[in-house]
């Protein structure tokens, strides 16, 4: 598909280098802005006017490409070779893994396929942008090899920080298929900050990975536990909601509490007075992923130089290949996948939230979502925070 242009507005325009010389779409309100990457389709940036230069995504230490552009003759020994070489040479903050979460099988790898799927590898295509109150592109993307259709539909409010994210699947087959749906949530410095930054989730049980995703893991490989406590490595108990000056990367996959109509992911650094907030049904996304890389990775692109934290709210706990998921079938009683029906179109919704916060901000406690806000209750000292939003995941 061929990438229409829009002019330049204030409020909607594409922007030639949006990060390293590639050319995405800029969304701009009275409070800031969020933008997204045409290759890939990675939200790359949500940055507020009262917060400049704060861009808690993250914005990964090496000079990125178009991945679509990727070749692995070429381009391996700078990004690394398949299946992940393709992913790493494009990414950067929010990206979408679809239609699975995790490596291709060895088969898939043989023929060509790269780690999280088709759709953060493809260049997206904006199918209709227009500025009005609040400014909306929505953007397009064929994929090819697994014959769905899917599309996203990014706008803003005009004047609070919110970002509205309608996504949709249709399946081109005659046939159900079983999928993963995960969306790749990862921040990065300056807001991501050790000892300072505070994560919260309405999490309940948690498992971490096996002991074969790394050997730099602070906790204990295959343990279940309660969120936020894991079991450390040296027999402590390790607190998720932080991070430590440590090197070190690991995985841990978290059940959203079965009994909350909305689930979140949240961030928060007091020393900035700043929250980073996702929004969406529990019945959607169950599953968050909570990934951790502290300047462990030695192999290119990762170099013992990247620090970042994955919040990914999911359909599945762990990335492993297609395979192995459906074969895992239920963890906590929950599914690990989810079903495009034959020549269905399933359609999910979600927001995003940058909040101000005080200095001595503990944490959400609990999110709540009215017909105009979204409140968020502090821990510990019980303090609301509202921020203005439509009933956009009521409908």
């Amino acid at each position: 598909m061929t990438t229409v242009k829009s002019e330049r507005t204030d409020r909607l325009e594409r922007v030639g280098d949006l990060l390293d010389g590639r050319p995405g779409f800029r969304l701009t309100g009275e409070w800031g802005h969020v933008s997204m990457l045409e290759g890939g389709g990675h939200i790359c940036e949500m940055v507020s006017n009262r917060h400049p230069g704060i861009n808690p995504l993250w914005r990964p230490t090496w000079k990125t490409m178009e991945p679509y552009r990727y070749d692995v003759t070429t381009d391996a020994a700078t990004y690394g070779p398949l299946p992940d070489g393709r992913l790493l040479a494009g990414i950067a903050g929010h990206s979408l893994s679809f239609d699975f979460f995790g490596p291709p099988s060895a088969d898939e790898i043989a023929a060509g396929h790269s780690t999280h799927g088709e759709a953060p590898a493809m260049q997206w295509s904006v199918s209709a942008a227009k500025e009005t109150s609040a400014p909306t592109a929505e953007f397009r993307l064929s994929l090819l090899e697994a014959r769905i259709e899917f599309s996203r539909k990014l706008s803003i409010d005009l004047h609070a920080p919110v970002v509205y994210i309608e996504e949709s699947a249709t399946n081109l087959m005659s046939l159900d298929r079983p999928i993963s749906w995960n969306e790749h949530v990862t921040l990065g410095p300056p807001f991501l900050e050790c000892g300072t930054t505070i994560v919260d989730m309405p999490a309940t049980k948690c498992r971490v990975s096996s002991e074969s995703f790394s050997s730099s893991m602070l906790v204990h490989p295959d343990a279940d536990f309660e969120w936020p406590m894991a079991p450390g490595m040296d027999g402590s108990q390790h607190d998720l909601r932080t991070m430590p000056d440590k090197i070190y990367s690991q995985y841990t996959a978290q059940l959203l509490d079965p009994q909350v109509e909305f689930g979140y992911v949240a961030a928060a650094n007091p020393r900035l007075q700043l929250l980073m907030i996702y929004v969406f049904r529990r019945a959607d996304f169950p599953w968050v992923g909570n990934w951790e890389e502290r300047l462990a990775r030695s192999h290119a692109p990762w170099n013992q130089q990247a620090f970042c934290r994955g919040l990914e709210f999911s359909t599945t706990p762990f990335a492993i290949p297609r395979r192995e998921t459906i074969s895992q079938g239920h963890l906590f009683n929950e599914p690990t996948y989810c079903w495009l029906p034959a020549k269905a179109t399933v359609n999910l919704r979600y927001m995003a939230l940058l909040v101000d916060v005080p200095a001595d901000f503990r944490g959400v406690d609990r999110v709540t979502v009215a017909e105009n806000e979204v409140r968020i209750v502090e821990r510990k000292a019980g303090r609301t925070f509202s921020s203005p939003a439509s009933a956009f995941l009521q409908k």
